[in-house]
């Protein structure tokens, strides 16, 4: 136990604070317990399970799984796509960013920063995936990105272990983790020397307790007591503490300069904290639809294996089995006619069309809720499609994924980004800024060029393609009776307004005419030059004439 980072009234106010945060948290659980058991998801989540028992056990049908499967693979392909180069740093000085060295600089620092992040050690594409996998379940997750010795390391948190509150600007800035570790691995984690004396003695020789578990609670929030040129943990922003709960003792305070834990939520409403999944919006379609396959199995059994009835037992008592199994014998079920003295009880196969067809009712909201459709266009994009069609679906298909990617880069990429440069020009791994910036004493933002992104041009690109399509369409009424009545030139300007074109690409009313004024200055020249051509032919072919008539 290391005295110095001993506060006991500190301890009493992170477990009141803790109380607090299990209190905000506690009316979601249910909702989480019941998802839980429709995803199956091995020991983990909010009822703890032996290891390697999986739930699942009551689902009948796996629609909502195959679901999330795509919903997580399609989302992660257009926030953080491994093949492509997305990490793009820049300045909010335009003027910085058109210097040479400058430009230099974000080029080769977002090539360095994507490397070091996908780099196969680090986890992220894993980490990735969970989260997204988390943020369809649940609607919140979180993502633990730490420097190791060995390189960048990215863990996604159980929602379970987690406690979260937002500051002043909707952000979560304040996270609880609550740990179970045993004594061998609170001495691995924190060293001998920082364990309490509960730890120590069940780490004692003959003691057998190592494997004995105790829980820590992690707290990391803004520092308070931030003081920049202490040389404590109070040199941090973000402060950083270990407290064994039993005993009401810090094991580790420390701190970073940025945010090690970044929490995204998938949707909320005004002053929630924890977000909404689709899992969670579609939660009755789900248990509807287990309900009905349920049914339908049974009805399908029936239809196959049905049951027997019987006209009279023929005076055998009712004692006589009847075998109903493949290759089963029956005598004495016929009479001396040949006709059959047992029949196959009706079942409700007649209804198995139509409980399918309720199914495929049931599906659809959850294919909707995690954006199947989507996917779909990601996956299996339709050849015959027009470039501009392809452009109008991909806007389309943006507008209804924009607020979740949006929101991902916001609370998870963002940060997750800056804090990975920051541990990276600490590690010498990538250039220090310019000093062109240095004196313009500024720090790059991250823009991301994905696939998210490249949605977002596509509605702009769409409406440009649409416009020339009109513009051609306008252009061909030139020099024909529709001519007189309409302004052509009004109609392009009118038509470009009113799609929604960007402004730059249409030129000034007066270049416009000083255009036109060039182009029907040119056409009469070349007119010029061709009657001039055909008077030099006719008067060439006059004087031949003339030579032939002479001669």
């Amino acid at each position: 136990m290391i005295d110095q980072i001993q506060d006991s009234e500190l301890a009493k106010s992170d477990l009141r604070e803790h109380e607090r945060l299990k209190e905000m948290r506690a009316p979601w659980e249910q909702s989480w317990r019941e998802i839980d058991e429709r995803f199956p998801n091995g020991a983990g989540g909010f009822d703890k399970r032996t290891p390697g028992a999986i739930r699942g056990h009551r689902n009948f049908d796996s629609q909502h799984i195959i679901s999330l499967g795509k919903f997580k693979a399609a989302m992660t392909g257009i926030t953080t796509p491994e093949q492509e180069q997305y990490i793009r740093p820049y300045f909010i000085d335009d003027e910085l960013n058109k210097e040479r060295e400058v430009q230099l600089w974000r080029q080769r620092t977002g090539v360095r920063l994507q490397r070091i992040r996908h780099a196969m050690h680090t986890g992220f594409t894993v980490a990735v995936d969970e989260d997204w996998d988390q943020l369809g379940r649940y609607g919140t997750s979180a993502m633990w990105s730490e420097a190791t010795p060995y390189g960048m390391m990215y863990r996604t948190i159980h929602l379970s272990q987690l406690y979260i509150d937002n500051g002043f600007n909707g952000l979560v800035n304040r996270v609880h983790r609550m740990l179970e570790k045993t004594a061998r691995e609170c001495e691995e984690l924190f060293g001998i020397d920082a364990l309490t004396p509960k730890m120590r003695k069940a780490l004692e020789p003959g003691q057998n307790k190592e494997n004995e578990k105790f829980e820590i609670l992690h707290v990391v929030m803004p520092n308070r007591s931030w003081d920049r040129d202490s040389w404590d943990h109070n040199r941090y922003p973000v402060s950083s503490r270990y407290l064994a709960v039993d005993e009401k003792l810090y094991v580790r305070r420390k701190g970073y300069r940025t945010m090690p834990i970044s929490v995204s939520r998938h949707k909320t409403s005004p002053e929630e904290i924890y977000g909404r999944s689709p899992a969670m919006d579609v939660l009755p379609n789900i248990n509807t639809l287990q309900a009905m396959k349920k049914t339908t199995l049974r009805a399908g059994h029936k239809a196959v294996d049905p049951a027997l009835i019987f006209h009279h037992d023929g005076g055998r008592g009712g004692k006589k089995i009847v075998r109903t199994k493949m290759g089963g014998l029956n005598p004495g079920f016929v009479n001396e006619d040949g006709r059959a003295l047992i029949a196959r009880m009706p079942g409700g196969e007649n209804g198995i069309p139509y409980a399918l067809e309720l199914m495929e009712g049931e599906k659809e909201p959850i294919r909707v809720s995690f954006m199947e459709e989507f996917y779909k266009i990601l996956t299996d994009p339709n050849s015959r499609m027009t470039t501009t069609e392809v452009l109008e679906v991909m806007s389309k298909q943006g507008i209804l994924v924009r607020p979740y990617g949006s929101r991902y880069e916001l609370e998870k990429m963002h940060p997750t980004t800056q804090r990975d440069m920051e541990l990276a020009m600490e590690a010498g791994q990538i250039e220090d800024l310019p000093d062109v910036v240095r004196e313009a004493d500024a720090w790059p933002l991250m823009a991301y060029e994905n696939e998210l992104a490249a949605m977002a041009r596509a509605q702009t690109t769409a409406r440009t393609m649409r416009y020339v399509e009109y513009a051609t369409s306008v252009t061909a009424l030139a020099n024909t009776p529709a001519a007189n009545t309409i302004d052509l030139d009004k109609a392009l300007r009118n038509g470009g307004e009113e799609i929604g074109v960007n402004p730059e690409i249409l030129r000034d009313p007066e270049e416009t005419r000083e255009a036109q004024q060039g182009q029907a200055a040119d056409l009469a020249n070349a007119q010029d030059a061709e009657a001039l051509e055909r008077s030099a032919g006719a008067l060439k072919d006059l004087a031949q004439a003339e030579a032939l008539g002479a001669g």
